[in-house]
């Protein structure tokens, strides 16, 4: 754990109010904000991930569209770095760095950031994959530790046969998972460690590989899916 890491963790923990009423005030001349109250958008964002996962991607674009618009509208002139995160500690991490670099910055809930994504997300599933990758940058633009956003443009790179940007979003993705919340933290982690391993096997660096599997299995003696990548391994050794 980083020491910005553990410095956002300590904050988090010790602090006995909502996230929206947190704030800190570095040394220096940058301010910085910890999150808004809860974004009124959130609802339409509710809506647009349930279309998505009804197989509805294309009736989802027009919500996401204008979440997007307002979001970006919203903001169009702030001079401040802008986050959006889905945790406190989250949050922290992203403004005490911003602190130690004396820049302002301001960290919103994971409404916007959430809506790049699954715009992108949304694309993949209507085929248009090439457009995707756009709206997953400006995601990680905005939440630069979120695992399941570096993960799911790892996938996007692992499509195209891209092995070392793919495997560097899902290293990338592993090591954010520290940040993810309790109820995906093992989850998120273990996607980030067999993108990993998956593309090491293709690459033909299987012990490598093997070692990232034993890692997840590690996590979750369960994970079916770590070891039938191990199985497979084991079986082409």
């Amino acid at each position: 754990m980083s020491v910005l890491l553990a410095l956002a963790a300590s904050a988090a923990a010790q602090s006995n109010v909502s996230p929206s009423a947190v704030q800190v005030q570095p040394k220096g001349d940058a301010a910085i904000t910890l999150t808004t109250p809860k974004d009124p958008l959130s609802g339409q964002l509710d809506r647009a991930a349930n279309l998505i996962k009804e197989h509805h991607p294309k009736d989802a674009l027009p919500v996401l569209d204008t979440i997007i618009s307002a979001e970006e509208g919203g903001h169009h002139d702030d001079k401040r770095i802008i986050f959006s995160a889905r945790s406190s500690e989250e949050s922290l991490f992203y403004l005490m760095e911003a602190a130690v670099q004396k820049k302002n910055a301001v960290a919103l809930d994971e409404t916007w950031s959430t809506a790049y994504f699954l715009k992108g997300f949304a694309l993949i599933d209507l085929n248009r994959a090439d457009e995707a990758k756009a709206f997953l940058d400006k995601a990680i633009a905005l939440a630069p530790m979120n695992s399941q956003f570096l993960a799911e443009r790892g996938e996007w790179f692992k499509s195209r046969k891209d092995w070392k940007s793919a495997y560097a979003d899902f290293n990338s993705a592993s090591a954010a998972a520290e940040f993810s919340t309790d109820d995906v933290k093992s989850s998120e982690k273990r996607r980030a460690l067999r993108g990993m391993a998956f593309v090491r096997t293709e690459q033909g660096q299987l012990k490598e590989a093997e070692k990232l599997l034993n890692e997840c299995v590690k996590i979750d003696p369960s994970d079916a899916n770590a070891r039938r990548e191990l199985d497979y391994i084991h079986s082409i050794k």
